[in-house]
């Protein structure tokens, strides 16, 4: 079974290779979310409009790669972040495969952008921490972060843990069963991914229709050009 953990789901190994094949060949399917897809809008112009603060981030513990706890607020605060919660076994295509997908987009975004990338982490938490171990996340991860872009992959030690923070972030799950009554792995969940600035508010929160990498950085940049006290 520990095996078996750290293989990607069969829908991120298809997300990769949309990614890696370009724009032109994730457009031809009309059943992907717009986030695989050239944008079919010119976004507003950076710094033309204002994302107003919808309420304050939460804290909680997690495991880190290595195994080591931390809390979400020492991973917050020093910088503006995206954080998403993910499941390495995810097989929706339009789930957690598009936020790894328009993460890993960002990313290349970012590496050209070396001032907003500096101030810019992105952590990805797993809510299925009796899978997705640290050992599983570090693996999952091997290949998308670095290169001047902070990406950080997230667990918790258990449900227990966990729970508080799916809560404070609305973040809920279900567990989905077979007909025998036995639990397939996998989770029905809403996508949401949280953009968060230094003072721990969260200003945008983007949904499967609005999560795209054009998007995110739009935003970040609009975040960054804030005074500290906006």
């Amino acid at each position: 079974m520990k095996h078996l953990n750290r293989i990607p789901s069969l829908a991120w190994l298809v997300a990769l290779s949309l990614v890696s094949a370009g724009h032109e060949a994730v457009a031809q399917d009309d059943i992907l979310a717009p986030g695989w897809k050239n944008l079919s809008y010119t976004p507003p112009a950076v710094g033309s409009y204002q994302l107003p603060p919808i309420t304050e981030a939460s804290d909680g513990t997690v495991l880190l790669e290595d195994g080591t706890e931390s809390n979400l607020f020492d991973l917050m605060g020093d910088r503006v972040v995206l954080f998403s919660f993910i499941y390495t076994r995810c097989n929706d295509i339009n789930g957690c495969p598009l936020a790894n997908a328009v993460f890993h987009k960002l990313q290349a975004k970012l590496q050209e952008r070396p001032e907003i990338a500096q101030a810019t982490r992105l952590l990805s938490m797993s809510f299925d921490p009796e899978r997705d171990t640290p050992e599983v996340m570090k693996e999952f991860g091997q290949g998308l972060g670095g290169n001047g872009v902070d990406w950080q992959f997230l667990t918790a030690q258990d449900y227990d843990t966990l729970q508080p923070i799916l809560g404070d972030y609305g973040q809920y799950t279900i567990r989905e069963y077979d007909e025998s009554g036995e639990y397939t792995g996998d989770f029905a969940h809403m996508l949401r991914v949280f953009l968060i600035d230094r003072e721990l508010r969260i200003r945008n929160i983007y949904s499967v229709a609005f999560l795209h990498a054009d998007i995110l950085i739009n935003d970040l940049e609009t975040l960054l050009l804030e005074s500290p006290s906006s």
